[in-house]
């Protein structure tokens, strides 16, 4: 009997619960853009039944209960509670997350909501930065961050800019970033083959606090990029394209004509000289930026394809570009594949991510001071006009279509004297670009496998394997027209290198919420190693230029080979703490051993510490209607550099050993080959350190109208691995010891802002501005240390403790001679004196060392961006100027393109009076200009179609778009070259030599991007 009651009252009550279910049907857009989300997550509230959206934003949910409330939720987006009775069908729209605190960000080894981050790490979105046209995704970054400082060093196609977060930490290394692609740590040149296409977001760690986790390579900051994955739901395709024009801002300062000059003549003194008049009967008057700055085109195209299951998910890539630079036989072409595969089986979660690429980069094989000090009246090619004023005499061979060169025109005889114009042997400009073929090409392969393994829910193991391969050829030809010595000169140069780097990483996770207590850990090792192999041969005497191959040289003048390792291992760790929501700590601890040290330094510990305090989660700010968000944070941290710059390949991979060089030697009359001592041994040379501490404050002020973060930091790294002197009866003037110390100390301000002013129109807008200042703190016995880059053209650089790094030094202008003084102050066209009356600072009637002083340094104070996002309809339109100031360049292109050398326009020595106050300008501020500037960085606008246009096609959505690039480029009045971010290649204690520089290019470019 009780068994047959207990049944009843079973049966009844599961009648009961059936009768009390219902069914909810609806579907779940974006409240902006009314596109479906997929995989928003529904669940009834006070219980685990739920389900998710498919791929149309879909969902049906059979519910346990008559009524009651859903909860609707999708990441970056603000959740929803409905109440429901009965069956309904539901249509909800979902507004993004204005604040972003359960935002996901990228750091070191994983991932952490953005509201518990207590560290200086910052967030780009790929928000439409496909659009940007430009070669390399480092290029697109320039603005975007407070702290990170880019640079278009070098204006060829494809080259890599100069990175610098918070300033230079370092004089003998490096102080580039980390570069780390999906967890993977690469070289800096591999953001030349990745596509933006392919970028999901970027994530820059600026403290030592969040970098320290990469220990010993996390000095200069990190840049973590992460790639677009799949996602679950039907295959989307894409495809992104853009084609534009490219061309180079020039130098007003440095255009000079013949009829300017000729004009300038006659109204100093009345008449023509016989050369101006010589000049003009040639019939040539151009400007040569014109002919070596000869502008190009940029074409980019891009297909995708991601989607995939709930367990499995893929996303897959082709990609190709091609840059014509805006010099003279400029290009950088590039091919690209990518396939990123996720997978869940069970407990297991696998995948791989493979990126094979290949580019191929011709450079620009000259220098634009060398080339552009041509005069204007000088042809690149003899025409029947031209050829008539050839020296026959001394070049009978000459013809119409060969280079004209300057000394072609000498002896030419107007109105019964002999006329020379010329300033050089050299050959033509132009020949020296033509004549010459300088490319490099590389093959990269990219990839990554892991497996990871649910322990428990809250724990897991995840070891991956991956690195990338990496094969270099390198091919230079000289050709006999090349220069002026002819075939004596001709030579070709080929290389090739081939390099492994390998990584394998072991961790456990660990992620628990426990009430109030929210704790993340890692705990794992990580084994690197770097394979290198290379080989060049240098032929010379080549008679012709039609067989260019190393066979058909007449000489090998050199060959070398060799192969270098390197290993790093690393034991790492970290645990992130959260209490209730709003008292927050961070801790992490790594360890690396690297082969660069010897075996008593040969392991570094690197530690950090940070806290975190949101203010808003307390009852005194919870419900604040201003107050959405308020953070304050602070962060200390030890990172390291082992990234040594010593001169020679193997000095940087092994500076602690005693190195040997072979060299040849007379010996009893005979020539023998034996080694000599490459450096000095010191076994005890360490790591480089960098101590940083870092307040900051986080906030979201009135819904989003206004947020952003304030940061000052203060980083010292010492321990610096300098070349100090020493006994030259060592055999050495220098060896690398451990010392010296460098500071750098700044405010970075992010001020983000977005306003919805109608339904269809909306506006957002950032102002970026970091401050830096470099101070080097200690130099050893090399303080006050003075250098020079060019013994020919010894300007000096000053090494001085308490001042920056680098600074320049010299002798300060006073006034310039008045031309009555000089030789011919109107040939050569465009010419200036080399001299300059200089001040005698401590008054003793003497031009000497004493009156030198610190000129300037080429560190900006303030860099900043200010950018602009409207949003009206289907159409939008985007702006961002960006500057930087404060920093300064010492251009030694004019004394190239003024003619200072020319000893035709030198000072009179029997008129000019107080010679013993001149002085050569290049010693002088004269050459230190203001290296400022301001340009509009990007201009967009765009037409997204409407749905009604495309409902009858393949298509779900289409944006066509008009993009510019440094379409306005400011400079300060006193800057004469093409671009003041050009910056010549020395050492960190004589940065900012330029010698006229590569220019900045201008580029207008059509886009498309369309999904389907």
């Amino acid at each position: 009997m009780k068994k047959f009651l207990s049944l009843i009252i079973i049966f009844l009550a599961f009648a009961i619960g059936v009768s009390a279910q219902n069914q909810l049907t609806g579907n779940v857009i974006d409240a902006e853009n009314n596109e479906a989300l997929i995989g928003a997550t529904i669940i009834e509230k006070g219980t685990t039944n739920g389900t998710t959206t498919n791929v149309d934003g879909n969902f049906s949910l059979t519910t346990q209960s008559e009524s009651g409330i859903i909860e609707i939720s999708f990441i970056g987006y603000i959740s929803q509670e409905i109440e429901f009775t009965g069956d309904a069908n539901l249509n909800i729209s979902l507004k993004a997350d204005v604040t972003g605190l359960d935002e996901v960000v990228v750091v070191g080894y994983g991932v952490q909501k953005k509201s518990h981050l207590t560290g200086a790490i910052s967030k780009l979105e790929n928000e439409n930065m496909e659009q940007v046209a430009v070669a390399r995704v480092d290029d697109a970054l320039i603005g975007k961050i407070s702290g990170v400082n880019i640079q278009a060093t070098d204006g060829g196609a494809g080259t890599a800019p100069t990175i610098r977060i918070r300033g230079t930490g370092s004089i003998s290394g490096s102080s580039d970033p980390l570069i780390v692609v999906d967890g993977i740590v690469v070289d800096s040149d591999y953001l030349g083959n990745l596509d933006m296409n392919d970028v999901a977001s970027f994530e820059v760690l600026k403290d030592a606090a969040s970098a320290a986790i990469y220990g010993s390579r996390g000095a200069n900051g990190v840049i973590m990029i992460t790639s677009k994955q799949g996602k679950e739901g039907k295959t989307k395709f894409n495809f992104n394209s853009y084609y534009g024009f490219k061309e180079a801002h020039q130098s007003d300062a440095y255009y000079f004509s013949v009829a300017e000059t000729a004009a300038a003549e006659l109204a100093a003194t009345g008449e023509l000289s016989a050369r101006t008049q010589y000049k003009q009967m040639i019939g040539v008057d151009r400007d040569w930026q014109d002919v070596i700055f000869d502008g190009g085109t940029i074409q980019n195209y891009s297909f995708s394809a991601r989607g995939g299951s709930e367990n499995t998910k893929f996303s897959t890539s082709i990609n190709y570009l091609n840059d014509e630079g805006v010099l003279l036989t400029d290009g950088y072409e590039k091919f690209g594949l990518k396939l990123k595969l996720d997978t869940k089986v069970n407990k297991f979660k696998m995948g791989v991510n493979l990126s094979p690429s290949y580019s191929n980069r011709r450079r620009f094989d000259g220098s634009t001071h060398d080339i552009l000090r041509q005069p204007p009246w000088l042809p690149v090619y003899h025409d029947e006009n031209t050829i008539q004023f050839v020296d026959r005499n001394t070049y009978p061979d000459v013809q119409v279509g060969d280079y004209a060169n300057q000394r072609h025109f000498d002896n030419y005889m107007l109105n019964g004297s002999e006329v020379d114009i010329s300033n050089t042997s050299n050959v033509n400009p132009a020949a020296k670009v033509l004549e010459r073929d300088y490319t490099y090409k590389k093959f990269k392969m990219y990839g990554v496998a892991y497996v990871q393994y649910d322990i428990t829910k809250d724990l897991n193991f995840k070891s991956s394997f991956g690195g990338d391969f990496q094969n270099t050829d390198v091919r230079r030809w000289q050709g006999p027209l090349g220069h002026r010595n002819g075939a004596d000169n001709t030579q070709l140069y080929e290389s090739t290198q081939n390099r492994i780097h390998l990584v394998n990483d072991n961790f456990f996770s660990y992620d628990k919420r426990m009430g109030d207590h929210d704790i993340s850990a890692i705990l794992g090792m990580s084994v690197e190693s770097w394979d290198t192999e290379f080989a060049s041969i240098n032929a010379t005497d080549y008679t012709f230029d039609y067989i260019q191959n190393i066979s058909a040289a007449g000489t090998i003048s050199a060959a070398e080979s060799g192969k270098y390792e390197e290993r790093l291992l690393s034991f790492t760790s970290r645990v992130n703490y959260a209490y209730k929501d709003k008292y927050l700590a961070s801790a992490s601890f790594r360890r690396d051993g690297s082969s660069r040290f010897g075996s008593d330094t040969k392991y570094g510990n690197f530690t950090a510490f940070s806290v975190g305090w949101r203010l808003s989660e307390e009852d005194f700010l919870k419900d604040s209607e201003a107050i959405n968000s308020l953070k304050l944070r602070f962060s200390y941290g030890v990172t390291g550099n082992n990234a040594i710059d010593a001169g020679t390949v193997y000095e940087e991979h092994y500076p602690y050993l005693a190195l040997l060089e072979t060299s040849t030697a007379v010996v009893n009359g005979s020539l023998v080959t034996g080694f000599n001592a490459l450096n000095i041994a010191n076994p005890e040379l360490g790591w480089e350190k960098s101590v940083e501490y870092n307040p900051g404050l986080d906030f979201m002020l009135w819904d989003g109208l206004l947020s952003g973060s304030i940061e000052y930091y203060n980083r010292t790294s010492d321990n610096l691995i300098l070349e100090n002197p020493v006994s030259t009866t060592t055999g050495f003037d220098a060896a690398l010891i451990n010392r010296g110390e460098v500071e750098n100390s700044g405010i970075e301000v992010e001020l983000r802002s977005t306003v919805n002013i109608t339904k269809d129109f909306s506006w957002s807008g950032a102002i970026m501005a970091s401050k830096n200042e470099n101070k080097l703190n200690d130099f050893a016995e090399s303080n006050g240390q003075i250098q020079s880059v060019d013994s020919k053209r010894a300007a000096e650089w000053i090494n001085l403790e308490g001042l920056p790094i680098s600074s320049f030094y010299g002798w300060v202008v006073d006034r310039d001679i008045p031309l009555e003084y000089l030789n011919n102050p109107y040939h050569p066209v465009g010419g200036e004196a080399q001299d300059v009356y200089v001040k005698d600072l401590n008054g003793d009637g003497i031009i000497d060392d004493e009156d030198k002083a610190v000129l300037g340094n080429p560190y900006p104070e303030l860099i900043w961006s200010f950018s602009n996002d409207f949003k009206f309809k289907n159409f939008d339109f985007s702006f961002m100027f960006q500057g930087s100031h404060g920093a300064e360049v010492r251009n030694m292109g004019d004394q190239y393109i003024f003619n200072h050398f020319n000893s035709s326009q030198d000072f009179d020595p029997a008129i000019t009076p107080d010679q013993e106050f001149i002085k050569q300008k290049i010693f002088t501020n004269d050459i230190i200009q203001d290296a400022s500037y301001i340009a509009l960085r990007n201009i967009n606008f765009g037409y997204t179609f409407g749905k009604n246009l495309l409902e009858r096609t393949f298509i779900e959505k289409a944006r066509i778009y008009v993009s510019a690039q440094n379409l306005l480029y400011f400079t300060a009045d006193d800057y004469t070259g093409f671009n003041p971010e050009s910056i010549d290649t020395t050492s960190p204690t004589t940065y900012g030599y330029q010698r006229a520089g590569s220019p900045i290019a201008k580029t207008i470019s059509f886009g498309v991007n369309i999904d389907f």
